[in-house]
């Protein structure tokens, strides 16, 4: 997962983002989920709060930020709502 912090009045445009993250990172590297953040939380020497991100995992449900997921299958990021979770968890969409 990466956290993202867009520009004031930007949007994400998922296909873009699809195609400038296919040119830069191999298939490994490129990351299956974004979280849309306000701001980055940051700890008191200035690095982020990764720890608490990872732990509060991609669980639309119990995430307040907006949820991505790339999806292969129309190259592009597209919002991970509560349908495309339940095909994550039980299988039906690979990662």
């Amino acid at each position: 997962m990466a956290a993202l912090v867009l520009r004031p009045g930007c949007r994400l445009d998922g296909p873009a983002l699809y195609r400038h993250v296919e040119q830069l990172l191999p298939p490994y590297a490129r990351p299956r989920f974004l979280r849309l953040q306000e701001r980055l939380a940051m700890t008191e020497t200035f690095k982020q709060q990764k720890v608490r991100l990872a732990q509060e995992g991609f669980d639309p449900a119990r995430v307040p930020d907006p949820l991505f997921l790339l999806d292969e299958t129309t190259k592009a990021y597209v919002p991970l709502g509560p349908v495309l979770w339940e095909g994550v968890l039980d299988g039906r969409l690979r990662i």
